[in-house]
């Protein structure tokens, strides 16, 4: 492999990685507003996330480059391949955090009362951060063996989501039957939360990818 090829392919990977790290970063972020009501911490979520589109089009246009420059071949086209995707999955991550700040922030402006989903919105909130954290480490290492077992965690993250989701849905609609007044609020709560259900999705789809980058085989998204 030429040297420069090769530190073509690091810089890419190090852009990804960046991006992925700013998105991780944002979704704390949104838990910590959520968990302190605190609006300030919902705007810098969304601000840094502002321009992850741009993000995504810088990386892909560098990805595009490499192939037209370096026709790569076998393990180094999966590896390109897998950056291009990957990023792709990330802007999509970075959407569902920004819609669930701007959802968050505007609860925690309103009289909209969030106590009684309290600890199972935090608990949920956790997971989704746990199966994205997983998904970044996926980036960093070149280890199969790490890889399934990191794949395995995004898998325990990702069910237990499911499961927090369905225990959400139900106080939600116990408590529009109390307050039928606030079911709108309530509904959209639910939107936000299943948009965060899908981070662990993505964040799964991204351990398959850096799977398919190292061993290859058959990639199923």
């Amino acid at each position: 492999m030429l040297k420069s090829y090769k530190e073509i392919l690091d810089k890419s990977r190090n852009r990804v990685l960046d991006f992925a790290t700013m998105i991780l970063e944002a979704c704390e972020l949104t838990r910590d507003a959520f968990k302190d009501t605190d609006v300030k911490k919902a705007s810098r979520a969304r601000a840094m996330l502002k321009n992850s589109h741009d993000v995504n089009s810088k990386i892909d246009n560098e990805i595009i480059k490499t192939l037209a420059l370096f026709s790569p071949e076998a393990r180094d086209l999966r590896v390109v391949i897998a950056h291009l995707k990957i990023t792709s999955e990330l802007t999509r991550i970075s959407d569902y955090i920004r819609s669930c700040a701007k959802s968050i922030k505007m609860q925690i402006g309103g009289e909209f009362d969030l106590s009684t989903l309290r600890d199972d919105t935090l608990a949920y909130m956790s997971s989704t951060k746990k199966s994205l954290n997983s998904a970044i480490e996926s980036l960093k290492t070149d280890s199969i063996d790490k890889l399934e077992e990191l794949y395995r965690l995004v898998n325990v993250e990702e069910s237990k989501c499911d499961d927090i989701h369905s225990i959400l849905e139900h106080n939600a609609m116990e408590q529009i039957c109390m307050s039928p007044d606030m079911a709108k609020d309530f509904v959209v709560f639910l939107k936000s939360m299943r948009k965060l259900e899908r981070i662990s999705d993505r964040s799964l789809n991204i351990v398959k990818l850096s799977f398919f980058a190292q061993k290859g085989g058959k990639l199923k998204l």
